[in-house]
């Protein structure tokens, strides 16, 4: 196999991209073409591991890096047999693969919530989507709602597409709460935790709502990746001294603090699956989601659902979920060793031999 992995970067794409090669099947071999720079191949993983190249610093570089990479390594490969590339997210080094690609869609944000991206990024994401629709032999899509939305707005056929879901357990809790948390909440006052490294995941909704919610504080994980808009609604706030925002934390120090809340929020404006709240209940942490369908589909219906996007629906969603018994650690999602043996075999399954390219027309709606 050859991972494509230029369009990874922080958040859950890059654990996508750890815990498939984490539990890739024993024996086989790993090409990987433009990693995150700090990106380190798990050390149990039973496959051979071969970084071929990594991201460079700015998104031309990296691009034109990553399609001269795949296109080198690909017409290497084309002499061996059942070679297959497959793109964790869409990209436009795709260009460059001179053998059949399978692209992971995991949502389509920049068209569904465009809100506060930059011109530069919507542009290259439609370049990007277009590249991987028109030369992918197959899309596998996260959610049936990313699936749904890629019929709905680019036409792709559901004999092209797939429905794969990514796996929600996190290795094993052997981490610490986060040290900052732990000394603001002395290990004993309650905390909620909120999903929030992008501009969509609804922090200021949770921020408004804990003015209403007395006696917990609220931690932010921002994956190190801080929005200018979530810092000026915690400075607004009444509830300000109870708001921690956390920087990056390890994989180990994540499942603890997640495992350690009172509650898990993703009151998101928009998701393409959700795989921090299924995370949450795969750890038996109380979840919260928006009204949003894709993380209803994550959470198969064992998450509290706000009622709607507004604070005082999440204020009440809170209250169930704190007030109730803590899920089952486990009984929601699948493990990411099914995940990636699933993953493994679709990439095994040889999609129909004509592929319809998109059609002109809708190339220029991308």
């Amino acid at each position: 196999m050859i991972f494509d992995c230029s369009g990874v970067g922080p958040g859950g794409i890059s654990r996508v991209l750890s815990e498939v090669v984490r539990h890739w099947p024993a024996g086989q071999r790993l090409r990987l073409v433009a990693v995150p720079p700090s990106w380190e191949s798990p050390a149990e993983s039973g496959a051979e591991v071969v970084v071929i190249s990594r991201q460079a610093a700015d998104r031309a570089r990296a691009v034109a890096s990553a399609t001269a990479a795949l296109r080198r390594v690909t017409a290497e490969a084309r002499q061996e047999a059942g070679v297959r590339v497959l793109s964790l997210s869409p990209s436009v080094a795709l260009v460059g693969s001179q053998l059949p690609v399978t692209t992971i869609v995991h949502d389509l944000a920049f068209r569904l919530w465009p809100h506060d991206l930059p011109t530069s990024v919507r542009q290259y994401r439609r370049a990007s989507y277009a590249t991987a629709i028109n030369r992918s032999r197959q899309l596998l899509c996260v959610s049936a709602r990313t699936r749904h939305d890629l019929l709905g707005l680019y036409g792709v056929p559901e004999h092209r597409s797939s429905v794969w879901y990514p796996g929600s357990d996190v290795q094993g809790v052997t981490g610490s709460v986060a040290s900052e948390l732990a000394a603001r909440t002395g290990g004993v006052l309650p905390y909620l935790l909120v999903a929030g490294h992008a501009a969509h995941k609804g922090v200021e909704l949770a921020v408004e709502a804990l003015a209403e919610l007395p006696g917990l504080v609220l931690a932010v994980l921002t994956g190190g990746q801080r929005i200018a808009r979530f810092a000026d609604a915690v400075a607004a706030s009444p509830a300000a001294d109870r708001v921690l925002l956390l920087d990056r934390l390890s994989d180990a120090d994540y499942a603890a603090t997640v495992a350690g809340a009172a509650a898990f929020l993703m009151p998101s404006h928009f998701e393409g699956y959700g795989l921090p709240a299924a995370e949450a209940l795969r750890l038996g942490t109380p979840t919260v989601i928006s009204p949003d369908p894709a993380l209803l589909e994550a959470t198969d219906g064992r998450a509290v659902r706000m009622t709607t996007w507004t604070a005082p629906a999440l204020v009440r969603a809170v209250s169930e979920a704190v007030g109730g018994p803590r899920p089952q650690a486990g009984a929601a999602g699948r493990s990411w060793r099914d995940a990636t043996t699933h993953l493994a075999d679709l990439l095994a399954t040889d999609p129909a031999p004509e592929v319809r390219m998109m059609s002109q027309t809708t190339g220029k709606q991308a």
